[in-house]
């Protein structure tokens, strides 16, 4: 069995099994005697992540958010786009390394089977007691998802459940719970892009909702779109609220499309995660003096590299003030007035 040093950044508790670093290790120690070194062959690292500029060795990157690799700094890649680059990339969307992140909403998952959902009846249908879900903390992200939950809100009641918006007197604990009881869930991305796909298209189809989505618009290469109210299909949110109240007030339309198959077709799981083994051989097979990408004058890698560590000083600085902030502001996060104004403040310089 082939020996590999690696280093994952980032990764200090090695049970952690959300972390990519846990996935990845799982595939690499099928194929190969693996040893985590300070002194490494091969190093994976994220955009949250600097202290790769201080190796020099195959470099790895990886990330669940909307943001593409810089393909000076990594060797390979895996990420969200979709796109082609010989056999330096591969698209492996977030969701594909962790959906849940909640024990009891994994064990409530189960063995969850995406290419063969349960059956919804009429009498399923009694046990969705309330309209509309949003589970959603992160204030900073794209103003659009504020402004969908206003608008169809004007329709019904929309149950905030996250520390955004809260309208029912507090966090849930247990979001699959929560969105279990829901006919429908807004399942907004943090912002919008082509490819960029998370988790939560993911956990509102477990709950057996029917997901209102935005962010991806080309969502249909991965999930039906036939099960989803895509609002990029749409020419405004007022047309998507009178498509949601078609839907509500149907109970045999709404039972239709709940019905529906989940994935597109020509699109699986088990082939996404099959590629993702192939991507990674094809890496950690070839001779280490082989595995080199990356083409970059070393003159301009040095200046790239000054950048990214004069932009990792300024993260670094931003992230402990934040910190020390949310420390001492957390007393105070009950005084809607209080929490109202901080909000506005950070929305408006970021």
């Amino acid at each position: 069995m082939k020996k590999i040093k690696i280093k994952i950044c980032d990764f200090d508790d090695k049970s952690e099994a959300t972390h990519f670093g846990f996935l990845v290790l799982k595939i690499l120690e099928k194929y190969y005697d693996v040893e985590f070194s300070e002194d490494p062959d091969y190093l994976f690292y994220h955009e949250s992540t600097y202290e790769h500029l201080e190796y020099d060795c195959v470099k790895i990157f990886y990330t669940g958010e909307n943001i593409s690799p810089n393909f000076n700094l990594c060797d390979y890649a895996i990420g969200c786009d979709y796109m082609n680059f010989e056999d330096r990339y591969y698209r492996f969307p977030v969701y594909m390394m962790a959906t849940f992140y909640n024990e009891g909403e994994k064990e409530m998952a189960g063995g969850f089977d995406f290419n063969k959902p349960i059956v919804y009846t009429k009498d399923d249908l009694v046990g969705k007691s309330d309209f509309c879900s949003f589970v959603y903390s992160n204030y900073l992200a794209d103003t659009t998802r504020k402004i969908f939950f206003d608008k169809l809100s004007s329709y019904k009641k929309v149950n905030a459940g996250g520390g955004y918006l809260n309208n029912i007197g507090g966090r849930v604990g247990n979001k699959l719970e929560f969105e279990l009881k829901h006919k429908f869930s807004i399942a907004f991305e943090n912002s919008s892009r082509l490819g960029y796909t998370t988790e939560k298209i993911v956990t509102s189809l477990v709950a057996n909702t029917i997901p209102i989505y935005w962010g991806n618009p080309e969502i249909g290469r991965e999930f039906n779109k036939s099960r989803i109210i895509n609002c990029h299909d749409y020419g405004s949110f007022d047309e998507v609220v009178e498509r949601i109240k078609d839907i509500d007030e149907n109970d045999d339309l709404y039972l239709q499309i709940v019905n529906e198959p989940i994935m597109a077709e020509n699109y699986s799981f088990d082939r996404v995660n099959q590629g993702f083994e192939v991507f990674l051989r094809q890496i950690f097979d070839q001779k280490l003096s082989f595995a080199k990408r990356s083409t970059i004058n070393p003159v301009k890698l040095l200046n790239l590299e000054k950048n990214e560590r004069v932009v990792a000083k300024y993260a670094i600085v931003t992230l402990g003030i934040r910190k020390i902030f949310a420390f001492f502001y957390k007393p105070f996060k009950k005084i809607k007035l209080l929490e109202n104004l901080k909000i506005k403040y950070f929305r408006k310089n970021i």
